[in-house]
């Protein structure tokens, strides 16, 4: 099992992968839906609660 390290890592190289073709480009898609939603499975909200709320404060003051 692949840690979230690498995970992310997978996810910036599919990301910067440019398809040569439509079938290529959905499975592009797909990979990284199904990378993005590994990712969100993998991290606990609450470690990271007070950080998420002090982004989302500073884009209200940006607004």
């Amino acid at each position: 099992m692949k840690n979230v390290r690498e995970l992310f890592s997978e996810l910036d190289d599919w990301k910067a992968y440019t398809p040569a073709s439509t079938m290529s480009s959905i499975a592009k898609l797909n990979h990284i839906s199904s990378l993005e939603r590994e990712i969100k499975n993998r991290i606990d909200v609450e470690d990271y609660k007070d950080y998420i709320l002090s982004k989302e404060g500073n884009r209200s003051l940006e607004s």
